[in-house]
């Protein structure tokens, strides 16, 4: 009788690995449907700088002046995060409070198991709907999401069972 796989490893988020995870999992082409958040925001900013100083209304006031200014900035910072979306993402991780966790990795027959101190995730093999083999590691796309597994941290036998499970 052949004994069931399973397979234990840390490792931990860091700098470099989430920069593979977004290297290998994020496309970083970028469409003008991407920018269309921002410019609603800097249109309407500078439609209520527009009726501020057009209007003569008790409305208008030193409030709605600002208002217009945050908006118009809320668009600045959109196309930056657009703009620069590989620094921007990376400096999100690196705040979290995951950032220089030790996550155990336990990959078994019934799926990926991965826990940290902040994060506790179970990918069952029967919600999975397809596995992708990247040159650092598998996307493993789910029903509504899709995680990033590194191979930095697997061995030969550990790859091979996951390729197995891609059919």
């Amino acid at each position: 009788m052949s004994q069931a796989f399973s397979y234990t490893a840390e490792y931990l988020l860091d700098k470099t690995y989430f920069e593979e995870c977004f290297d290998q999992s994020v496309s970083t082409q970028t469409h003008p449907k991407q920018y269309l958040k921002t410019a609603i925001f800097v249109i309407i900013g500078l439609g209520i700088l527009l009726l501020d100083n057009l209007s003569q209304l008790p409305i208008s006031n030193k409030e709605t002046y600002y208002l217009g200014y945050f908006f118009i900035g809320l668009g600045v910072v959109e196309w930056l995060s657009i703009r620069f979306k590989r620094t921007w993402w990376l400096w999100r991780q690196m705040m979290s409070k995951a950032a220089g966790d030790t996550v155990t990795l336990i990959i078994d027959g019934t799926g990926i198991h991965s826990q940290s101190t902040h994060v506790n995730q179970q990918v069952l093999w029967t919600d999975v709907y397809r596995i992708s083999q990247t040159d650092a590691g598998f996307l493993i796309a789910l029903q509504k999401s899709t995680t990033y597994l590194s191979k930095r941290c697997l061995d030969a036998a550990s790859i091979k069972f996951i390729v197995s499970k891609q059919g």
